[in-house]
């Protein structure tokens, strides 16, 4: 017979606390510890493999233990301080709160001609439910893995990002985002809302061509981050590129070691500022993927000037992957990936992307906003660590010398 529920262990630790003994001990797991690396820790893969289990936003009892500053990310904080009234509860649905965003260039005026029609021409544009799509994976690449992330992108209306050469299926043509290569295929152009291209130096005469075949397809072009890059999409944005998705590596650090900033954050938010400086930034779309670890960094992402983010490695850790790294190594998939039931994936990965987009909502709705768009570069809304401290210390400092210099005269 089996033991009653209420029987069962609640995780509250009070026999460990109370043993009159101490004969009982809790401990990390080795296992545990082995997960990830320093970036994509042990506690963000667990975090999101209960997302992806339950569907629900993971919460803490006992609040918030960790450090309030850090790295990347972690030196960045949402602020709703200011905010008198705020929209109330869109995650509940008594008011409704858009998580729609548009994808591909948009007009800076409307011009109307003598009898009010419109005159002016009206590009292709791509609208999505929620500003995530799914990134082309830095490995597991799997048919059976494929198709789940292609379930759940058809299910939840977003796009997915793939190389043709590897795997495409035309059941799901509406939601892939083919990766081209020279030569183009004229085929794929005319069939997808959307493709992407490697940036180089001749990529402009590509994206004509592209254009020649099909005018309606959106084209987007995948930057990576180094020192050039303001440079490189201020170029492609003069030259009629609509949407540019900005890379680093897994860790969202450059590519380029040599490059300042080094991470994604900074990247995008030197590149946004760039872009209004030149007085460009709606003509073009920015995607930002890598270093795309949990539901914060959404938001972190497009308060720094991004449109919409793109993700990958989240999409593997639904379904279970530990980032032991076998896979890149040639080694053995201790999970075995290649097996997974594409049903049960794709429903992981629509339970993790929901309570992403319920974080988010818990966030907009909080800084009082009714939609996503109103985020992108919202910095009011935002607090760096460096700005704080400098604020702090600088006039610490510059006291201490004022006192410094008045002993001395």
């Amino acid at each position: 017979m089996a033991e009653p529920v209420n029987h069962l262990c609640k995780g509250c630790f009070l026999c460990i606390q109370e043993c009159p003994r101490e004969a009982l001990s809790i401990r990390t797991s080795k296992d545990y510890l082995l997960l990830g690396d320093s970036y994509w820790t042990p506690e963000i893969i667990c975090k999101n493999w209960y997302q992806a289990e339950t569907g629900k936003i993971p919460v803490s009892g006992a609040g918030y233990s960790g450090p309030f500053s850090g790295e990347g990310f972690d030196s960045m904080w949402t602020d709703m301080s200011e905010i008198l009234r705020p929209t109330r509860d869109g995650i509940h649905g008594r008011e409704y709160i858009s998580t729609t965003v548009d994808i591909g260039k948009k007009l800076p005026a409307l011009k109307f001609d003598s009898r009010g029609a419109l005159a002016s021409p009206i590009p292709p544009m791509l609208s999505i439910p929620l500003p995530i799509i799914f990134n082309t994976l830095p490995f597991g690449r799997h048919t059976n893995v494929y198709e789940s992330i292609a379930q759940a992108a058809s299910h939840l209306g977003t796009c997915m990002m793939v190389d043709p050469a590897e795997w495409f299926n035309m059941k799901y043509m509406a939601h892939l985002v083919p990766l081209l290569t020279q030569p183009v295929r004229e085929d794929l152009i005319k069939a997808c809302k959307m493709v992407e291209l490697d940036y180089d130096k001749t990529v402009l005469s590509v994206v004509r061509e592209v254009k020649e075949i099909h005018a309606g397809t959106i084209v987007s072009v995948r930057v990576p981050c180094g020192e050039e890059v303001e440079e490189i999409v201020a170029e492609l944005t003069s030259g009629g590129v609509e949407v540019i998705h900005l890379h680093a590596d897994l860790n969202g650090r450059a590519i380029d070691p040599g490059s300042e900033p080094h991470f994604i954050k900074d990247m995008t938010l030197q590149l946004h500022r760039h872009l209004v400086e030149l007085g460009m930034r709606d003509e073009v779309t920015l995607i930002v993927s890598s270093g795309i670890a949990s539901a914060e960094h959404v938001a972190k992402s497009i308060l720094c000037g991004a449109d919409l983010t793109a993700v990958d490695l989240p999409l593997l850790i639904a379904l279970e992957c530990r980032y032991c790294k076998n896979c890149c190594n040639g080694l053995a998939c201790p999970i075995e990936l290649e097996e997974v039931n594409s049903q049960w994936g794709a429903q992981r990965i629509i339970n993790l992307i929901g309570a992403w987009r319920n974080q988010l909502l818990e966030v907009l709705g909080a800084m009082g906003l009714r939609e996503v768009r109103r985020l992108r570069g919202e910095l009011g809304r935002a607090i760096f660590v460096e700005d704080i401290q400098k604020e702090t210390f600088d006039k610490v400092l510059a006291e201490e010398v004022s006192e410094h210099d008045r002993y001395n005269d």
